[in-house]
């Protein structure tokens, strides 16, 4: 996609094995740790219900290419991740006000 500000990340987690009602934080949380060495992230949300999507919203493009560029092919939890570009109009239009 067109690089932007937004990213999602895809494969981060199986929602079928996770046994955690509250795995997102960790996730969120590991996420949050790792993606802040490329900028200031000013929104993630981690979907339970997807095939482990994680939505990433960063203060600039630079700090979201590098992010993406780092990501993406990256192994995490023996799984590997897909890292992709969002439109930020898509993006907002998913998180009213996240922007």
């Amino acid at each position: 996609g067109v690089p932007s500000e937004c990213l999602l990340l895809k494969n981060m987690f199986d929602p079928s094995i996770e046994t955690e009602p509250d795995f997102d934080l960790d996730i969120k949380d590991d996420v949050q740790d790792e993606c802040s060495k490329f900028g200031t992230v000013k929104h993630i949300f981690v979907d339970k219900n997807s095939a482990g999507f994680v939505y990433l919203h960063f203060d600039s493009v630079t700090s979201a290419i590098n992010a993406q560029r780092a990501l993406h092919g990256r192994w995490f939890a023996g799984k590997m991740i897909s890292a992709t570009f969002m439109l930020p109009q898509n993006y907002s239009a998913k998180f009213p006000g996240s922007g």
